[in-house]
């Protein structure tokens, strides 16, 4: 790589950890062609992260976690998701439970777990989709009846829940027909519990993403994070929708695609002018980033970031394919791996704003956000 594109692709957070985790990256990176497209739990790619502590990087050291501070941790996922989008994806639906759990620290139930996912003992993931983003079901995908006192019964389905074969602990949410919501810790083993199979995705299958369905579930006090209340599922903690993990997984793909173009430029003399554009497209992007990652008061919004990353990410990839010419089309190569993985940005986590200035970018009009 020639030092000016290196240093626009350069990571910015001081890391002691950094060998190791070049290191790791470079394990996944072996590990994902054969494993990325299988309907079956990654089960070489997530031991690779249970051994590098990645499941505990976000958890404070009363956990047994490494307590790293939200810079270094959007960093070293983009950093892994350039070796593999599947187990980073998959760590990112942990993360997202573990900081649930974390803002709920004060309860039994979230202690409890909080201290089993330390000890290596539980995976986490959320199941939240029909509250945050996706519509095919809607909010009331799961429904709510109060028993007695503190005694509750779902109903429903958790639409989208990644690694939901794996996964010891959904973090979801549900509404009482009153309006109330709640959010509840629920045990993958819980009586009426049923994991479906993993939906045919375009890319990312073995991230295991399918549909959850509850059949007359019980929960109590006991199993509550938050709630029930009105308005819980507004409160930061409680919701999300990927936010800056999910642009730094973006980004992190974009410059995985980025590196390998460098390494063909030498003998292309035509990839010159439009590989410096697109690697200093996403070192202003990255700064972006990390500047809203370290809470920077004059940094862009996070929608303006994604919009930025899901549009990079897009070219970044497709411009690799397009430089690999048909070699690049083989199933046995990463380009066209690359290519399919962008397009989960396009609707995973993307709120309609986000999705509206996609669909602006695709058509040569200014971005909405």
């Amino acid at each position: 790589m020639s030092e000016g594109l290196s240093q626009k692709l350069a990571w910015t957070e001081p890391d002691a950890d950094a060998p190791r985790l070049a290191d790791l990256t470079a394990q996944l990176t072996e590990e994902d062609g054969l494993t990325a497209d299988r309907e079956e739990w990654p089960a070489s790619l997530w031991d690779r992260l249970e051994r590098a502590g990645a499941p505990r990087w976000t958890l404070p050291a009363e956990y047994g976690g490494a307590a790293c501070p939200r810079p270094l941790l959007v960093q070293r996922a983009a950093q892994l998701a350039g070796g593999s989008l599947t187990a980073v994806f998959i760590l990112s639906q942990h993360e997202a439970a573990l900081r649930r759990l974390l803002a709920a620290a004060e309860t039994a139930t979230a202690d409890r777990w909080l201290h089993a996912v330390g000890a290596g003992r539980a995976v986490a993931t959320v199941g939240i989709s029909h509250l945050t983003t996706s519509r095919r079901l809607g909010a009331q995908a799961i429904k709510v009846i109060e028993l007695g006192p503190g005694r509750y019964r779902l109903e429903g389905t958790m639409p989208w829940v990644t690694a939901a074969r794996r996964a010891d602990l959904f973090v979801t949410g549900a509404a009482l027909d009153d309006g109330r919501q709640m959010l509840i810790a629920l045990p993958a083993d819980r009586p009426g519990v049923e994991v479906c199979p993993p939906f045919p995705l375009a890319a990312l299958q073995a991230s295991c993403t399918s549909q959850v369905l509850l059949h007359a579930v019980d929960v109590d006090d006991s199993d509550l994070l938050a709630g029930p209340a009105r308005e819980i599922m507004s409160h930061a903690a409680a919701v999300g929708t990927g936010g800056l993990e999910t642009s730094a997984l973006a980004l992190g793909q974009a410059r995985a695609a980025l590196a390998a173009l460098v390494a063909l430029a030498p003998d292309r003399g035509d990839l010159a002018e439009p590989l410096e554009a697109l690697c200093e497209s996403w070192a202003v992007a990255w700064r972006q980033l990390i500047a809203r990652a370290k809470q920077d008061p004059m940094a862009v919004s996070p929608e303006a970031i994604r919009a930025s990353a899901n549009a990079l990410v897009l070219r970044a990839t497709q411009a690799y394919l397009t430089a690999r010419k048909g070699t690049g089309f083989l199933r046995t190569e990463p380009a066209q791996r690359w290519a399919r993985q962008a397009l989960f940005f396009l609707v995973w986590s993307c709120p309609a704003p986000i999705a509206q200035a996609a669909i602006r970018d695709l058509a040569g009009l200014c971005p909405a956000v």
